[in-house]
């Protein structure tokens, strides 16, 4: 939904006024091949915060604009990945041949970007002296239209996804995120869903859609709404969305060479919601909702039978930091996916 396109000056203000100056970055560029509805070569750049430590996993992210590219940038998030081992990649707004909307990608990797990205993988691994990041586990974070993206790609491949976290995830249909149906490899991956009350490009219904229609067969997942926030804003979610992956983190276990393991349903704590209506829909028609109520409990049939289930926590603390957040009646607006028109996607108020 929508055209985030990085311009690479804007990429380089972003390096040299942040933390990550610090850091090499390593770049390559992957030509599409034949029958891959790709319009043009693929850029990819990558860090390596933990130094010359072996890597566990990447944090893989696209340029989708200020609010979610800041995420490769971030000291809280380099701090992290040098904790966890993790390599920073961050993947360019590679558009489509065929597509929809000019500009946009092709939402299902099969087509095309998810084989771009592997082999973007082996080549920034060989040229950094970390090979192992070809075989890495993955953390992947989407937005808007790469939201839907990553969704899909846990279909494509859920034995190399670590998790995968998808904020204000939508797309036009039939490509969007309640369309995906994943197998039984694809349910176990956890993922953190974040939708915003008042954006009526994503939606709070089908990406609920989404989470309701795996949370039954033992998805690990979370569904997070942001009171009152647009199609914007994901960046007051990194607390909570760092102590979720390191969470998942240590329990998954995170190896180039060996498979992840599972998620214990039978050990953690559970979350529901109460929605509350407001006059907005979204521009699929559908309601808008904020979140007026929430519960934890340490089992799923403990909670209230009017509530609709919300989440899986491996720990106590990770719920009630859940349900702190989400219980706020209203949630800061701290960064825009297009600062030139902080009003995209709100219903309330006229766009640019």
């Amino acid at each position: 939904m929508g055209v985030f396109v990085m311009r690479f000056a804007f990429l380089v203000f972003l390096l040299a006024a942040s933390g990550s100056a610090q850091l090499k970055h390593y770049e390559t560029v992957d030509p599409p091949r034949s029958g891959e509805n790709i319009d043009q070569p693929c850029r990819y750049q990558a860090s390596f915060p933990a130094g010359d430590r072996s890597v566990k996993a990447a944090w893989i992210t696209y340029d989708r604009g200020p609010d979610i590219t800041s995420f490769y940038f971030d000291a809280d998030v380099l701090a992290f990945a040098a904790k966890n081992d993790l390599a920073m990649v961050l993947a360019r707004q590679c558009p489509a041949i065929r597509t929809s909307e000019k500009g946009e990608m092709d939402m299902y990797p099969d087509h095309g970007l998810g084989r771009s990205l592997f082999t973007a993988l082996d080549s920034l691994g060989e040229e950094s002296g970390h090979p192992e990041l070809g075989n890495a586990k993955l953390i992947v974070l989407g937005f808007s239209g790469t939201g839907a993206y990553f969704g899909h790609f846990v279909a494509y491949a859920p034995k190399r996804v670590l998790a995968a976290i998808l904020t204000n995830p939508g797309q036009t249909d039939p490509d969007n995120i309640d369309k995906i149906k994943l197998d039984a490899d694809g349910i176990a991956v956890p993922e953190l869903i974040i939708a915003g009350g008042r954006d009526n490009v994503g939606g709070v219904v089908k990406p609920y859609s989404f989470y309701d229609n795996h949370r039954a067969a033992g998805a690990p997942w979370v569904y997070l709404v942001q009171n009152n926030i647009p199609h914007c804003c994901i960046n007051n979610t990194r607390p909570f969305m760092l102590d979720w992956l390191q969470a998942v983190i240590d329990i998954r276990k995170p190896d180039a060479q060996t498979p992840l393991l599972p998620v214990d349903l039978k050990l953690g704590w559970y979350g529901s919601i109460r929605p509350c209506q407001t006059p907005f829909k979204d521009h699929w028609g559908l309601p808008l909702w904020n979140v007026c109520d929430a519960h934890i409990k340490r089992a799923e049939k403990s909670l209230p039978p009017n509530e609709l289930p919300a989440g899986y926590f491996p720990t106590e603390s990770l719920a009630r930091e859940w349900i702190t957040y989400i219980k706020l009646p209203d949630h800061p607006k701290t960064s825009f996916s297009r600062p030139d028109d902080p009003n995209f996607g709100d219903p309330t108020k006229p766009r640019h």
